[in-house]
């Protein structure tokens, strides 16, 4: 299906669920995947989530904890460093900005190939250290499980909606009988998921339109062959789509890789042989979603790294961890966008508004903003200065 079929699929769901509500949403679930949820209802029952955690194995519940408790780290500490209300003083005007959190967020965690819920930690803690009252999930029905409602349970998130696809993204931004309309919705998602956040951008803010998973792989001579080849394949294993980019100072690496890597993950690496600035040049270019720095002393390239979604550092550090564990969010900036923007972060749930009082009267101040206003041909934006000045 081409871009432009896509586009009015998705057009016709939004408008249809916009119209019709919870009846739009069951028909799509029935049509799409196969299950009738207009008996059973869209909204996760609470006593389903709270004992989710008795059927995970203990290891399993061990690492969702962990994970948990490294990302709710990460983020109280990026809290502590982001600039808070402020205000200044000058010239008898007071400004400043104040610093409010997005009142209610949809994350979105696909299904497709997988079950993710470690996207549910990746999106919600964040939320919640940034102050969002309320936070919402959907997910496809099929990929509903304990482990995802465990840790959204740990996240706090109450509301769970067993709905995918662009129906869940059109839902969330329109509202229905069942489910709330949010002020923004954050999380990765297919082709689909995409166009319908593009196209409800606007009636609701987005985090980002994610393209297939990417990765360049900066190897110094020494780098383990063994480390390389885990995570090539490791990003082979997202999707077809997905991309490795091997930047490596030893052809020997290179060639040794080509005779090791199964036929699909050679169609998804990219090879080159390279010295270590020129590797750093390159990916700066290419902006990738994730940069691993698989060298002996990555701190001294730190600095160089210009474009990068996130940079995994050192021999012992795979971008499994952030995927995972580290504590950073793995919702990042793909397809180069990495040279504009950032991954989610407390920051994206975060709005400023900017503050300004003219402490006292000010001839000054009122016949320089008149004077601006009469240029533009504004006059009575030049008459609302003067009247505070008595003329």
């Amino acid at each position: 299906m081409n871009n432009k079929n896509i586009g009015n699929l998705v057009a016709k769901i939004i408008a249809n669920v916009e119209k019709n509500g919870d009846k739009s949403v069951f028909d799509y679930i029935k049509k799409l995947d196969g299950v009738d949820l207009s008996k059973t209802g869209l909204k996760t029952p609470q006593n389903l989530i709270k004992s989710a955690n008795k059927s995970i194995p203990k290891d399993l519940k061990n690492a969702v904890c962990s994970s948990f408790k490294n990302v709710s780290a990460f983020h109280k500490e990026e809290l502590r460093h982001i600039k808070r209300s402020w205000f200044m003083t000058k010239s008898g005007v007071k400004t400043g900005q104040i610093f409010s959190p997005i009142e209610s967020v949809g994350i979105y965690v696909p299904g497709g190939r997988f079950s993710y819920p470690s996207t549910v930690i990746m999106t919600a803690v964040a939320a919640k250290i940034a102050g969002v009252k309320t936070i919402a999930i959907a997910t496809p029905p099929q990929k509903i499980n304990d482990v995802l409602l465990f840790a959204a349970d740990l996240c706090g998130v109450k509301n769970i909606y067993t709905v995918g696809g662009a129906v869940a993204i059109a839902a969330l931004a329109c509202g229905t009988e069942s489910i709330e309309k949010v002020d923004m919705i954050v999380g990765p998602g297919n082709m689909y998921v995409n166009e319908a956040k593009r196209q409800v951008f606007g009636k609701v803010g987005i985090d980002s339109l994610a393209g297939p998973s990417e990765v360049a792989i900066i190897a110094d001579k020494n780098a383990p062959l063994d480390f390389i080849e885990a995570d090539i394949m490791a990003q082979a294993e997202h999707d077809p789509a997905a991309k490795a980019f091997l930047f490596s100072e030893s052809a020997k690496t290179v060639a040794e890789l080509k005779k090791r890597l199964p036929s699909f993950a050679l169609k998804q690496t990219i090879f080159e042989v390279c010295s270590i600035d020129e590797a750093i040049e390159k990916s700066n270019q290419l902006a990738p979603e994730h940069l691993e720095l698989l060298i002996k002393n990555p701190a001294k390239l730190i600095s160089k790294i210009k474009n990068a979604g996130a940079v995994f550092a050192g021999y012992l550090t795979p971008t499994a961890a952030g995927d995972y564990w580290a504590g950073p969010s793995h919702v990042l900036p793909t397809q180069s966008s990495a040279k504009f923007s950032s991954g989610l972060s407390v920051a994206t749930f975060l709005k400023r508004s900017s503050y300004a009082q003219i402490l006292a009267p000010s001839q000054t101040a009122y016949s320089q903003i008149a004077a601006f206003a009469e240029s533009e041909g504004l006059i009575w934006h030049k008459k609302s200065a003067l009247r505070r000045n008595g003329e």
